[in-house]
């Protein structure tokens, strides 16, 4: 695509986003014809405002140089044009008219996707569900889409990454700038294990507190559905949501806590008529696809045959949300030295887990 080097130089230009671009291509047949117009023409197009904003930036561009910088760092451009654009998200209303790749990954090879989103401040439960939810669903050939966030996001792209399957981040920066630092380690092997990092924002475009919520439209849109699997009422998967209806997207949450600050949004979606989701086969019904059973058995998994009768009783009292020792104790109503003792030997068959903060909880 000769005209490119140009789409992606105005892609450089403050207020240049996809509705003005689409007028810039109307009005002048071409990038290349719109970047050698005169001030006056870009006025006439444009307006006063924009152009006097544009011009000192693309006085300093040359679109060839800034082109080929970029296509020799490895990062793929990708035009609304170009085959290898999701046909998911060309579909929605103003679409990005390019967007940034980093990873060997073709999104034409790939038909079932879902996004997960959640809080930053997961709670241990929220973490273990984003992480269950999504190693099931690669396990069953979706790629598992997220915002590279701390919290609900890293884990549903860690989880995707446990089972086996591709999970693609989309960023509120530019391909090149992972944010927050501390999840670079966890893009490296999204790249490792054939996956992407993708952006409309140019490469070097570090975050902005509004580049954001601009992303979450891009991972609705790359979707089949959004899960959102913990947030308050206010957080930007409340956003992402949204964005999912405005796209058609089915929308779907999981139930928490009722003493949950971070929940109170799942429940007011489910509330709203979002599907309540139990185990992953119900996500994938929503989506109208048929679950395999295995899917409908990985939330109900039976206890270890090995297990002897206080082992179990104990393991009753659990879930994954966890449940701090003391109190553990006391819904047993054992003295310390038989609590303690069965405790260990849950732990050495690995059917319990300590997390952070104290809590025992199921594996």
């Amino acid at each position: 695509m000769k005209d490119l080097p140009y789409w992606v130089a105005f892609n450089h230009l403050p207020g240049i986003g996809p509705v003005r671009f689409q007028k810039i291509i109307e009005t002048f047949g071409s990038a290349r014809d719109a970047w050698q117009a005169s001030p006056k023409d870009l006025i006439h197009c444009l307006g006063e405002k924009i152009v006097e904003e544009i011009l000192p930036v693309k006085s300093s561009l040359q679109p060839e140089e800034v082109f080929q910088t970029i296509v020799k760092r490895g990062i793929q451009i990708l035009p609304i044009s170009d085959e290898r654009y999701p046909a998911l998200l060309r579909d929605i209303t103003y679409p990005p008219y390019l967007l940034y790749q980093r990873g060997d990954f073709d999104f034409r090879s790939h038909k079932k996707w879902i996004a997960l989103v959640g809080t930053r401040r997961a709670t241990s439960y929220g973490k273990k569900v984003a992480q269950y939810l999504a190693r099931s669903l690669a396990e069953e050939g979706w790629v598992v889409v997220s915002g590279l966030a701390l919290g609900i996001d890293g884990e549903a792209h860690y989880g995707a990454l446990e089972g086996g399957g591709k999970t693609v981040a989309v960023l509120g920066t530019g391909v090149d700038i992972v944010y927050p630092g501390s999840n670079r380690g966890l893009a490296e092997r999204i790249l490792r294990q054939k996956g992407a990092l993708i952006s409309e924002f140019v490469p070097g475009f570090g975050p902005q507190k509004e580049s954001f919520p601009v992303r979450n439209r891009l991972i609705s849109g790359l979707s089949l559905g959004v899960v959102v699997v913990e947030a308050p009422l206010k957080s930007g998967a409340m956003i992402t949501v949204n964005f999912a209806l405005e796209q058609g997207r089915e929308v779907m949450a999981v139930p928490g806590s009722i003493f949950s600050f971070q929940s109170e949004g799942t429940h007011q979606l489910i509330n709203q008529g979002a599907r309540l989701v139990h185990n992953v086969a119900d996500i994938i019904e929503e989506l109208g696809f048929l679950a395999s059973p295995q899917s409908k058995m990985k939330n109900n998994k039976p206890a270890p045959p090995d297990l002897d009768e206080d082992e179990k009783e104990l393991l009753n009292l659990l879930d994954i949300s966890g449940c701090y020792l003391d109190e553990l104790l006391t819904k047993t109503g054992w003295d310390s030295g038989r609590f303690y003792k069965v405790l260990l030997s849950l732990e050495m068959k690995k059917v319990i887990q300590t997390f952070a903060g104290g809590k025992i909880g199921l594996v």
